[in-house]
């Protein structure tokens, strides 16, 4: 399935776990939400739409390091520096214009991304965004539809919503969480004649697709 389609999977789940606790609005519109973005979670193991949305964008880094390079070139050599700093600000400069170009993929962003949410959650002392960090990060080094798409994914993340729950007070949020995952494991399953291939939910017991 698609990202839209597991957006909507789990903005469903999200508002029927709304209407089954008689949540007020808002908390209701953020259960909608909520659901929706951890039906996408699962496939941060690939370039998806979550992927795109949630990771350090490559080209602004790509372009912030070039702005650097260039100003080091010009910088040194229109100054009245000695040679051999000339040469440093050339080599530097050249190397912040070129290297970003091989070495910056979209992939070390979402690691990188997984770890500054969580030296985010060493400030904020939070538990959920710790595990929502390793999440990223590691998903990042996963295969597409392996352990991410798994029943052992699915622990993990309703493991990270309870901790949401106690965090934000907010009873039903890690009934949101499990549900919104689930959405996306249900919605990838062979069961659905548009899917090609399904899951191995079992893994890393049973590379059985189901």
């Amino acid at each position: 399935m698609d990202g839209k389609t597991h957006f909507i999977g789990g903005c469903l789940t999200g508002m029927g776990i709304a209407q089954y606790t008689n949540a007020d609005l808002i908390t209701a519109v953020s259960f909608t939400l909520l659901g929706g973005f951890v039906g996408l979670v699962p496939d941060l193991d690939v370039k998806g739409v979550l992927t795109k949305k949630i990771s350090i964008n490559k080209k602004w880094l790509i372009a912030v390091l070039s702005i650097i390079g260039l100003y080091l070139i010009l910088s040194t050599s229109l100054s009245p520096h000695t040679y051999w700093q000339k040469w440093q600000g050339l080599l530097i400069g050249s190397a912040l214009l070129v290297l970003p170009l091989l070495i910056i993929t979209q992939k070390r962003m979402l690691i990188l991304t997984g770890a500054l949410v969580c030296l985010l959650s060493m400030y904020y002392e939070s538990i959920w965004l710790m595990m929502l960090g390793i999440y990223i990060a590691v998903a990042s080094f996963l295969p597409h539809r392996s352990l991410t798409h798994s029943l052992l994914g699915l622990a993990y993340f309703s493991w990270l919503g309870y901790f949401m729950e106690k965090e934000f007070l907010v009873d039903g949020m890690m009934f949101v969480c499990m549900g919104g995952y689930a959405s996306h494991l249900l919605l990838d399953m062979k069961w659905l004649p548009k899917n090609r291939r399904g899951i191995k939910l079992f893994l890393p017991f049973s590379k059985v697709e189901i």
